[in-house]
């Protein structure tokens, strides 16, 4: 039996060596960019709506006054947040632009429409604490994309396809759970890939400038993942090559034991060592792989060998939470009653600040628990 109980044990620290490594808190004080996160797949998208004006520059677009080069340009984006400040986004974008010639000045009057994929840098977001309110943000970005232009005034001009590189910069405003306000200004430069324009008429660099929503789709936010530290890792590993010693031992036991006049257990030995119940950071839920150790406190008092006391222990990196060793501590006498049966007069509850740490500094990862004493 003390075999089977120690394999189990084995089996259960793996387990929480592996939960732990995914271990999360939704608050964090250090950048973002610091910091590990995780989130639910398929969440963190947004899709918006803009629209504004633009105006083309080089060569003859230069000559004519600024506000006569000027006309409107729209575009729809779908993107998603990856981290709390790095996204990317398929921008869908369209409109009408005015090239003039450099030898004549006559104006062509053309359409564009197009696409390009961009990689968006939320920097208020980079150098500073996670938090999904934040009103105001400032995001520079690059992409690479299509363009086609169609419909010109000047029927002699081809229709053209281009590939672009372009940059810019959005600053936005968080109004509401799932609704940003926000400008942009962008600058395109198109590569002819298949016709181009005769050399008078410069049609390849752009500047734009849209206003417009950004709607948060699906489910957001992100959670902080904390790694396990060095110190717990070896903790872990003590442990474990302790239990690898003691089967050892029980290893070594003949398979037939001789006949033996069975001397009485003092009621006292009977619960030889402490019973540990390990914790993930910052949480009270007592884990499947921990039910064992919880089982066998509980055949131990039900058999009427005893009371127990069970003691609730925090780590010093967990003292942001409130009452969470009496929280530990009573989740475990709730299964040992609600679950095991046990009567309630038989368990004594009690739990200790972090600097109460049962476990020595270079075992700190295993104060995240609560143990189960007999009395």
């Amino acid at each position: 039996m003390n075999l089977k109980y120690t394999l189990l044990v084995l089996a259960g620290i793996s387990s929480l060596a592996a939960q732990a490594q995914t271990s999360q808190s939704t608050t964090t004080e250090a950048p973002a960019h610091r910091v590990a996160f995780a989130h639910a797949s398929g969440s963190n998208h947004f899709i918006s709506l803009a629209g504004g004006t633009g105006a083309m520059f080089l060569e003859g677009n230069n000559k004519p006054k600024f506000t006569d080069r000027l006309s409107w340009t729209a575009a729809l984006s779908v993107g998603k947040w990856h981290t709390p400040y790095y996204a990317t986004r398929l921008k869908f974008v369209g409109g009408e632009t005015y090239t003039y010639n450099n030898l004549t000045g006559i104006r062509n009057d053309n359409y564009f429409a197009g696409g390009h994929y961009d990689f968006m840098l939320d920097v208020v977001n980079y150098f500073s604490a996670y938090n999904p309110d934040r009103l105001f943000h400032v995001l520079p970005y690059v992409g690479v994309g299509y363009e086609y232009k169609f419909g010109h005034t000047d029927k002699a001009l081809p229709r053209t396809h281009a590939a672009t590189a372009n940059g810019g910069i959005q600053v936005s405003f968080h109004v509401a759970p799932r609704v940003n306000i926000f400008a942009e200004a962008e600058a395109t430069y198109g590569f002819n890939i298949r016709k181009a324009y005769t050399p008078a008429y410069s049609n390849a660099f752009r500047v734009s400038a849209v206003a417009g929503l950004a709607f948060n789709i699906g489910k957001q936010g992100f959670t902080a993942v904390e790694p396990l530290d060095q110190a717990y890792i070896d903790g872990l590993q003590s442990q474990l090559n302790a239990l690898r010693a003691e089967n050892a031992e029980l290893a070594k036991r003949p398979a037939n034991c001789p006949d033996v006049v069975a001397t009485p257990v003092a009621t006292n030995d009977r619960f030889v060592a402490d019973k540990s119940i390990l914790f993930t950071q910052g949480k009270a839920v007592v884990s499947k792989d921990q039910l064992i150790t919880v089982f066998d406190a509980a055949e131990f008092v039900k058999k009427g060998e005893g009371e127990v006391i069970i003691t609730g222990y925090v780590a010093k990196n967990e003292s942001r939470f409130k009452g969470l060793a009496e929280k530990r501590a009573k989740a475990v006498a709730t299964l040992l009653t609600e679950k095991y049966g046990v009567a309630a007069d038989k368990i004594t509850v009690e739990w200790k600040e972090a600097g109460e740490a049962p476990y020595s500094a270079a075992q700190r990862g295993w104060d995240r628990v609560v143990i189960i004493r007999s009395k």
